[in-house]
């Protein structure tokens, strides 16, 4: 077992099994050939020995070819008129084929297939030549090589079918199929099947900072280092981009499972090198065994998803399956499934709404909007998606997704829609905020692409805010000290202190849609008033959101609400509309939004 310990090994080395070489001397047949001084007769008599005898070579007296002779042609001659008795006593070269096909046995077969196709297809009935050294060593026909060709085929095609193209590793259907092998044979034999859910953390990172290329030779010297830690009865398969599993048949105890997943930790621990550099890409790993855990291979497969996903709350490290396991995340398997399918198929798109300057009435940003459908659900609600996002542990692949998104597109609506100030505007999850990813995660995306992060707006709900801790404060100065701007959003129900307000580094606030909903109900706006005059006594910017009468803007813009948000403004659009709103918007000299419920003029 390789040590943990050791100096780290570059990522481009992982173990690729050469494969068989075929040669021209496996698809020939050894068949005796005849010397130039014999007579036609022999040859007839060989024919006539051997219904299936197709062809015969003829050599010189080193052993090496001069000619052939064709079964059906030799024949035909011999059944015109006085053919016996004009060829039967004449030597062989004089009935042969001087100009045979002669091909040495390195020649590979794709080579002579080629040669056989330059020559009009003459040497596919007449055979070829095999020679060793340049002596006589078989002869073959064009069917065997299409034949070999087809079946070479057929094999290439069930290979790729059942194997990851990158690794090389079976993959999902051929995984099934060995796991129900596996569990047939358990349930003959009496004995245990492990099975092994495995994730690799920090994946995306790697393709990120050090490139696809690097991440995909990881992907492959992590199926190498599992490899070295099984028998030569276990299946490591890749399941998805990081997702691994490892089927362990005939086991004796299940703990045996848990020891060979700790190998198979301890081995992707070590470190890898890229570009002059160490870095680890560690891994969480599920232990499920049948029949202990589950009786089926559907019950195996949805306990070893549960016990990955309860290792990924802590990273590498190994998680057995428990029952309480079970009791504490019985909506896991669905929300983790159920998100990284939207993830993986691109179900998960941004649609954007327009935000609207009072003063100016000219559009100033746009807030993207998650957006997600699914073939079973239909639309699934934003909210709905967040929370499983979060419950799975995914959020950060859903904001991800939105980042890689919008802030291209926004910078290709900067060049081309002639809004060099247009603003974009996130909403970001408390989950980030608390595990701090979301700093790296930002001031890569904002490398990337080049997008001013003064121009990027964040949006944290009110409680999460008020519900933070020393991490959350922490996370929140960086993201400042990156240059972007942090607005809190829904703001008025997290029940806020003005001296608290004060301590946050954040340059906005946005009234929450029921306040502004509520200047056309009982309050009369009295609370959506008492926002806007806290927001500007500390020097906020002041957003009025959901605003979908003319009287709810008529009094948020007379109480000096600095930007607004909403349907009677403009619902959130696809890229494609919002583009072509924000040309019209830039190409009309005058160009205002008019507030009385009709929208852009």
């Amino acid at each position: 077992m390789p040590d943990a310990g050791r100096s780290s090994t570059p990522v481009a080395t992982p173990t690729v099994q050469t494969p068989v070489r075929t040669t021209l001397a496996d698809l020939a047949t050894a068949l005796p050939p005849l010397e130039t001084h014999a007579l036609s007769m022999d040859a007839y008599d060989a024919f006539s020995a051997d219904q299936r005898l197709y062809a015969l070579a003829v050599v010189d007296g080193e052993h090496r070819p001069v000619g052939i002779l064709n079964r059906f042609k030799f024949l035909e001659r011999l059944s015109r008129p006085f053919g016996r008795d004009l060829l039967t006593r004449q030597p062989v070269e004089r009935s042969m084929d001087p100009a045979p096909l002669v091909v040495d046995e390195h020649v590979s077969p794709d080579e002579l297939s080629t040669m056989l196709l330059d020559d009009a297809a003459q040497y596919i009935f007449d055979g070829f030549i095999v020679t060793r050294e340049g002596r006589y060593l078989g002869i073959g026909t064009g069917f065997s090589l299409v034949r070999h060709l087809t079946d070479r085929r057929q094999a290439t095609l069930f290979h790729m079918a059942h194997h990851d193209s990158l690794t090389g590793a079976p993959n999902r259907q051929l995984f099934g199929d060995r796991l129900a092998q596996a569990l047939t044979r358990a349930r003959r034999d009496g004995s245990e099947v492990g099975l092994l859910f495995l994730d690799v953390d920090r994946l995306k990172v790697v393709n990120d900072t050090l490139g696809h290329a690097v991440g995909d030779l990881v992907l492959k010297g992590v199926v190498s280092r599992i490899t070295r830690e099984l028998r030569e009865v276990d299946t490591v398969a890749r399941l998805s981009g990081d997702e691994f599993a490892v089927i362990l048949p005939d086991l004796q105890a299940s703990a045996d499972a848990e020891r060979v997943a700790e190998k198979v930790l301890n081995a992707l621990r070590a470190p890898y090198v890229a570009h002059d550099a160490d870095f680890n890409v560690s891994c969480s790993i599920g232990v499920a065994v049948y029949p202990a855990d589950a009786a089926n291979e559907a019950g195996l497969q949805r306990a070893a998803d549960l016990a990955v996903y309860e290792a990924k709350q802590f990273r590498n490290t190994v998680q057995r399956f428990t029952s309480d396991i079970q009791h504490t995340h019985p909506t896991t398997l669905l929300a983790y499934t159920s998100v990284r399918r939207a993830l993986d198929d691109r179900r998960i798109t941004v649609h954007y709404q327009p935000q609207v300057d009072v003063r100016s009435r000219r559009i100033i940003g746009v807030e993207a909007l998650v957006r997600w459908h699914d073939p079973a659900r239909g639309d699934v609600p934003a909210m709905d998606l967040i929370r499983l996002a979060e419950d799975s542990g995914l959020i950060t692949g859903v904001t991800e997704r939105v980042l890689a998104a919008a802030l291209p597109q926004l910078l290709e609506w900067k060049r081309l829609a002639g809004h060099r100030e247009l603003a974009l505007a996130v909403n970001v999850s408390g989950v980030q905020l608390r595990d701090g990813s979301l700093v790296s995660l930002l001031e890569r995306h904002l490398q990337v692409t080049g997008f001013p992060a003064s121009d990027l707006e964040l949006e944290i709900t009110e409680t999460t805010l008020m519900l933070g801790n020393a991490s959350t404060a922490s996370t929140l100065k960086a993201l400042r000290a990156l240059g972007v701007r942090l607005s809190i959003d829904d703001f008025g129900t997290g029940y806020s202190s003005l001296s608290r307000l004060q301590r946050l580094p954040v340059t906005g606030v946005k009234i929450d849609r029921t306040f502004v909903q509520g200047i056309d109900g009982d309050d009369s706006g009295a609370l959506a008033q008492a926002i806007l005059l806290m927001g500007h006594s500390l020097g906020l910017t002041v957003t009025g959101e959901g605003v979908e009468t003319p009287h709810q803007l008529a009094f948020l813009e007379s109480h000096g609400c600095d930007v607004l948000q909403g349907y009677l403004l403009a619902r959130p659009m696809a890229a494609d509309a919002c583009g072509d709103l924000l040309r019209r918007s830039s190409g009309v000299p005058g160009f205002r939004f008019e507030f009385d419920g009709s929208g852009p003029a």
